[in-house]
């Protein structure tokens, strides 16, 4: 059932499948779909709304099924699209994308994210950057300097212990929240290539490669550097431990700002995954969220019409400008906010991008991932044993 109609001289109806973060997110998807319907009153326009996670995992039976339909959806690009895509789930907009000539407004990376197989499959809305949050006052108590690279890093971690403070901040209720570090530490050890490969399942989980990763997040767990609680937690519920001071520094998306008290904004700041290997270049996660047309669409005209509308320029800074996160339309203004203007940055400076661990791989793949790394925060001395019994899982897969 839809939740939310907003009627006009109705003719035809848009139906709107959305998936919300936060309340700040929601109100902003609410403001666009009112404009778009102010901008086209013979379209009845129905939106549903539904949290992240009960989302992501209801929209398979979504458009596997016969009696529910939705005209667009929010999605993820990556793995994630190609699955819906390889099962035909999914409808190509090649012919909206040239009439629009969206190829000259929108960046070259977000076009290569939506794209599977020659055929572009849905509009980038948004994209952000991740990378690590931290009270900037805390740093400044104790005279900590932004870490550039692992052993200043470490540093920080060991300052930080010595006054009681976590070092670093997690909540891995949700798996996914720690399959960061696993990305991260991939890229800055291994880079981008290797980490494609690795997650197109052309690498076995058992190369050197990956152990020396897992070597690297030992050693952090050797410290205690992480927060011991964090398995209780999840990334919403784990936040006051870093802007009550209890805890240093977050490896998190920029989605985390709207869930920020503001009275605390302006002493979080951001840097980026500091370096580990010097010659390895900086690649970074930038997740992007699209709009997708699914393939039993009642209203494929009006889901075109409303596609093109969240891609022009001045809706994508009005709503990202809000949001906290990236245009992916480079002739969108950018926004003020702090966090939007140092992620554009780092991601202007990265050789490439990685979307996440749960959108680059296989849905069996990503599951099985997880919960080895979950596994492995919590018995690191066994991560021989946790490789062996992944990469059977790989070599059954691919």
């Amino acid at each position: 059932m839809f939740l939310v109609p907003f009627k006009g001289s109705a003719k035809e109806s848009l139906k709107i499948s959305l998936m919300v973060s936060s309340g700040k997110q929601r109100s902003v998807f609410v403001k666009e779909i009112r404009r778009f319907m102010k901008e086209h009153p013979e379209i009845e326009t129905i939106h549903r709304e539904m949290e992240q996670e009960s989302y992501k995992n209801a929209i398979d039976s979504w458009l596997s099924s016969e009696k529910f339909h939705s005209d667009v959806f929010l999605w993820f690009s990556g793995a994630k699209l190609k699955d819906f895509v390889s099962r035909g789930w999914v409808q190509s907009i090649d012919d909206l994308w040239k009439n629009q000539n969206w190829d000259n407004k929108f960046t070259k990376i977000s076009k290569t994210a939506v794209t599977v197989q020659g055929s572009i499959y849905g509009v980038p809305i948004s994209y952000y950057q991740w990378g690590f949050y931290y009270r900037k006052s805390i740093f400044q108590k104790y005279q900590i300097q932004i870490p550039q690279n692992w052993e200043a890093f470490l540093k920080v971690g060991e300052v930080l212990k010595k006054h009681n403070i976590a070092p670093i901040l997690l909540g891995s209720k949700y798996r996914w929240t720690a399959a960061g570090w696993f990305d991260y530490l991939n890229l800055r050890i291994n880079g981008l290539p290797f980490h494609n490969r690795l997650m197109a399942g052309h690498i076995a989980y058992t190369d050197p490669r990956i152990m020396e990763l897992f070597r690297y997040w030992k050693e952090l767990l050797d410290r205690q550097f992480f927060l011991k609680s964090h398995n209780e937690l999840d990334w919403r519920s784990a936040l006051p431990y870093l802007y009550r001071g209890r805890a240093g520094m977050l490896l998190m998306g920029n989605f985390l700002v709207p869930h920020l008290p503001e009275r605390f904004i302006n002493d979080i700041d951001f840097f980026r995954f500091p370096q580990i290997k010097p010659e390895m270049p900086y690649y970074e996660e930038a997740p992007i969220d699209m709009l997708i047309i699914p393939h039993n669409a009642r209203n494929k005209k009006a889901a075109q019409q409303f596609l093109a509308f969240m891609a022009r320029a001045d809706i994508q800074y009005d709503m990202n400008s809000q949001m906290g996160m990236i245009s992916p339309n480079r002739t969108a203004k950018k926004g003020k906010n702090k966090f939007v203007q140092a992620g554009a940055k780092i991601l202007e400076e990265a050789e490439g991008i990685s979307q996440f661990y749960d959108r680059d791989t296989s849905r069996k793949m990503y599951e099985a991932g997880m919960d080895a790394i979950i596994q492995f925060m919590k018995q690191p001395e066994k991560i021989g044993d946790i490789l062996k019994d992944l990469e059977k899982v790989r070599a059954e897969l691919f």
